[in-house]
């Protein structure tokens, strides 16, 4: 027999037409004159509440069963000061779809909708995750900005190809630093974790305005180049260049001689009687007098952004730069959330590789040099907009990473786990062979007329399994996720030093991970000489037994020699 509630629907929809015409109403009052409960009134007209018998909407992507789990794994998180981010929250309901065998893909929008239907009594709500930063003051000039531009279109003319424009500026990096972000979570609750004096790693770009870039310059604060900074980073491209310097900057020489191999990576591009414009940055440590004569020397002109004016006027400063600070941030916030703790430097070369892939593609760079009004050039919308004191920042700029992925790789859901077909003797593994189970079950009912009782209080059994079920799942992907952020955390940490190949200051990546798989075959090839030496010295030894034949086979020679009257005999079988 279906389940028959004892509430009078028809009283509760007149009491809350009642309510609904009164401005304050009484709903203690109005629930007696109704003769309805008072909880019941209140929850249809404070808390949206619909009925048991109410058909549940069409459109909805989770069953009941997997939003309780979804939430009760909210909460879990919480407790362990992890709060979900709308992101995660995102792909886990994915994964419960796919666990349940569903085809079907949630929206955009789908995990803040979720959170505005949240109970009330989970007492969960959005909130801000802060890091702690401060954002510099910038100084702009309109008038300055108008005349460079103006000298800027006297260089860049029409004619001249988008393949000889080219920008390069600096980037820095603070491995383990994240930004702020929202989560889901209790006003007032955990930070993420983040280094307190994380050491700066500058990167060097160079874009061109067709939308080509080179490989990148990476500079650690140091002296000497350490083994454990090249830990799968076999995924950069082989051209990659790795420098060192005592606060990590740009140095002078370093600088001279990545102007070297920017000249060896864009000759093939320059057609004779040709000049490359490079457009940078013109503080003190690029305009020196050896930096323009090697520009010379090279048929490269030289041109310079107006001092504090490069956040509004270069290209990198743009989408570029603010991507790659982006998914930088994102990456380390993931691993600081996953792994319990921030990243360091070593992990640097690992991540930045797909943190690259992600900023750096062919639309991104030509769109850039368009908006900053260099090529082509027009400055006049970015003088306007300063003459009207509009500011502009990174945040203008800004893009949206709600659809980030938690480590930047491609996530493939796994397949859904096979379920049981025996109901008595082997437990459901998924909540898709739970609800196999609650069909036959339904079958089972009806066959041998359990009473309506029985039969709801074994759905209410059922419901709470497949709750459970649910909830294992997502606390298994949660937990093989924080293994997999802190396992690279885990390995053992060694000062082992990279010498560079030949006798210059930059050391490319290949030429790191070169050294460094020579040193290990070294290092293998010795130890598999040593352990067959072992093993060579162990196999050219007697065993006991052949040890203890052998004694006796040297004395029975002995008597039998003795016994003839023999003074001299021969062993055969010497103990060795």
């Amino acid at each position: 027999m279906p389940y028959r509630p004892k509430i009078d629907e028809s009283r509760v929809a007149e009491a809350c037409e009642a309510a609904s015409l009164l401005e304050n109403p009484n709903l203690s009052q109005i629930a007696r004159q109704y003769g309805v409960s008072y909880g019941v009134l209140r929850g249809r007209i404070r808390q949206g509440k619909q009925p048991r018998t109410a058909p549940k909407p069409e459109n909805r992507a989770l069953d009941n069963t997997q939003e309780e789990a979804l939430i009760l794994w909210i909460v879990e998180l919480n407790k362990y000061h992890m709060p979900v981010t709308p992101a995660l929250l995102h792909e886990m309901a994915q994964l419960s779809l796919v666990r349940a065998g569903s085809d079907h893909i949630l929206g955009d929008r789908w995990a803040y909708r979720f959170i505005k239907r949240l109970p009330e009594d989970v007492k969960l709500s959005p909130v801000k995750q802060r890091t702690k930063e401060y954002k510099r003051i910038k100084a702009e000039d309109a008038w300055k900005l108008d005349v460079w531009y103006m000298k800027l279109k006297n260089v860049i003319k029409k004619n001249t190809p988008a393949r000889l424009v080219y920008n390069f500026d600096e980037c820095g990096f603070q491995p383990g630093k994240g930004k702020n972000r929202k989560v889901l979570g209790q006003e007032g609750g955990p930070d993420l974790g983040e280094n307190e004096h994380s050491e700066t790693i500058t990167a060097l770009e160079c874009i061109a305005a067709d939308g080509w870039f080179m490989d990148p310059l990476f500079v650690f604060k140091g002296t000497t180049f350490q083994e454990v900074w090249y830990d799968n980073s076999e995924g950069l491209p082989p051209r990659t260049l790795t420098a060192v310097s005592p606060n990590g900057w740009i140095s002078d020489e370093l600088l001279l001689e990545w102007l070297g191999h920017f000249q060896e990576a864009t000759k093939e591009r320059v057609e004779p009687n040709e000049k490359r414009i490079m457009i940078f940055d013109g503080h003190n440590s690029h305009l020196t007098v050896e930096f323009l004569e090697k520009c010379q020397e090279y048929e490269i002109l030289p041109i310079a952004f107006e001092p504090h004016t490069t956040h509004i006027s270069q290209p990198l400063d743009g989408k570029p730069f603010l991507a790659y600070k982006q998914h930088f941030k994102v990456v380390n916030n993931e691993m600081s959330y996953f792994a319990g703790m921030p990243a360091g430097k070593s992990e640097f070369l690992r991540v930045i590789t797909r943190v690259r892939a992600r900023t750096f593609n062919t639309r991104i760079i030509r769109d850039s040099f368009k908006e900053r009004g260099i090529f082509p050039v027009n400055g006049k919308d970015i003088v306007k907009k300063l003459r009207m004191k509009l500011p502009i920042s990174s945040e203008d700029l800004d893009i949206d990473t709600s659809q980030l992925r938690l480590h930047g790789e491609e996530h493939t859901p796994p397949p859904p786990e096979p379920g049981s077909s025996s109901i008595e003797n082997s437990p459901p593994k998924s909540i898709q062979a739970a609800k196999r189970n609650h069909r036959k079950l339904e079958k089972l009912f009806r066959k041998e007329r359990i009473s309506p009782k029985l039969q709801r209080g074994l759905n209410r059994v059922l419901k709470h399994q497949g709750v459970i079920i649910e909830h294992a799942a997502l606390t298994k992907d949660i937990v093989r996720r924080i293994s997999a952020a802190r396992r690279p955390l885990q390995r053992q940490f060694h000062k082992r030093q990279v010498k560079p190949l030949s006798g210059s200051n930059i050391l490319s990546v290949r030429d790191a991970n070169y050294s460094i798989k020579a040193r290990k075959e070294k290092e293998a090839t010795k130890v598999a000489k040593q352990a067959a030496k072992r093993i060579g010295h162990k196999l050219n030894q007697p065993t006991a037994t052949e040890v203890s034949q052998a004694k006796q086979a040297s004395l029975d020679a002995e008597k039998a020699a003795r016994e003839g009257g023999l003074l001299f005999w021969f062993d055969s079988n010497p103990v060795r």
